[in-house]
């Protein structure tokens, strides 16, 4: 069943109380100061690949890769096979991938992730065009995927210049010497850890992961049993309307309280505000819209609810690091 926009930002609140708790900050500093590698914990629905967004673990190399405006196919396939696994793509996200002609198989902790197949318990490890690795460690609740465990970008071998070469030729394009040799630097500056040693630490990670799972499964719980029947009432009413214009007062009384206790519970209760929980939701139902290429940005804007477009422009650069035109680039 496809994740709505109401159930992914109940689970990200799920995410947020996890990563608040003393036992997750301990843990990510202590993986930090053991591996010199970061550590992230993101929720599956806001998923995010390192080359191909601003996400704050990339590499000097990545960065440099993503200001001169190339992203990566493979990280691009993955992610939406990725979305797939989890209901949030269309069908046709994997055909696109096969179309263009990326390969990805399932080999060892050290390899590309098969994004094709159930992710179950294990972890993935996909590997970029230029060698580099990340790996994601599933957290779930049951059988319901909630977040990733992330690490990376690491290299398992040696960098040389042969496969430098390569990876550049794979862009297609001409670049200045200085940029080339700006690339070069940070390709080779790229940190490496052995094999042996990206396994042991993989293996750490979904020890742990192991341990979110039963913490967020307990979170739910409390979730679940405290989220009063206004609460329950108001999300319903803003997966059905939030395409028209709604207010604190429209949504309170459908709730069936004053707006006042209304905003004070529903922050109590979720974890976020009204206005940041619609917004979310509204993003999400235009993320979609956005995979349709004969939709203009603002139509899906207006589609799901926005006044303006200054409003939407200043909600979607809130919960995206892409732009709405980078984000549609690449999903057609």
């Amino acid at each position: 069943m496809p994740l709505t926009p109401e159930k992914a930002a109940y689970y990200e609140t799920v995410i947020e109380k996890l990563r608040s708790t003393a036992d997750y900050r301990e843990y990510e500093e202590a993986f930090q100061d053991a591996t010199g590698l970061p550590l992230t914990l993101e929720p599956a629905s806001q998923l995010t690949m390192a080359l191909c967004s601003k996400h704050q673990a990339r590499t000097s190399f990545c960065s440099l890769m993503n200001k001169a405006g190339h992203s990566c196919s493979t990280c691009q396939a993955l992610h939406r096979g990725i979305e797939k696994e989890m209901g949030i793509a269309d069908s046709d996200s994997t055909e696109r991938s096969a179309a263009e002609g990326t390969t990805l198989t399932e080999k060892s902790p050290t390899s590309v992730g098969a994004v094709n197949q159930a992710f179950g318990d294990a972890p993935r490890t996909f590997e970029c065009f230029a060698g580099l690795c990340e790996t994601m460690v599933p957290v779930k609740a049951g059988n319901q995927l909630l977040a990733f465990l992330k690490t990376g970008q690491v290299m398992v071998k040696e960098p040389t210049r042969d496969a430098f070469r390569q990876a550049m030729a794979r862009l297609h394009d001409n670049k200045p010497d200085a940029q080339l040799s700006d690339l070069e630097q940070a390709y080779f500056a790229t940190p490496i850890v052995p094999p042996e040693k990206y396994r042991a630490m993989t293996t750490l990670l979904k020890t742990y992961a192991k341990q979110l799972s039963i913490a967020s499964e307990r979170i739910l719980t409390e979730l679940d049993n405290s989220e009063p029947d206004s609460i329950r009432k108001a999300k319903e009413y803003l997966a059905n309307n939030y395409s028209q214009a709604i207010t604190l007062n429209d949504v309170a009384n459908a709730a069936g309280i004053s707006p006042f206790h209304f905003s004070k519970r529903f922050k109590e209760t979720v974890g976020i505000g009204f206005a940041e929980y619609l917004g979310r939701l509204r993003i999400a139902e235009c993320k979609k819209l956005l995979w349709n290429p004969n939709l203009s940005i603002t139509e899906a804007a207006f589609e799901v609810g926005f006044q303006s477009m200054a409003s939407f422009n200043r909600t979607w650069r809130k919960f995206e690091p892409q732009s709405p035109k980078e984000y549609r680039q690449t999903k057609n």
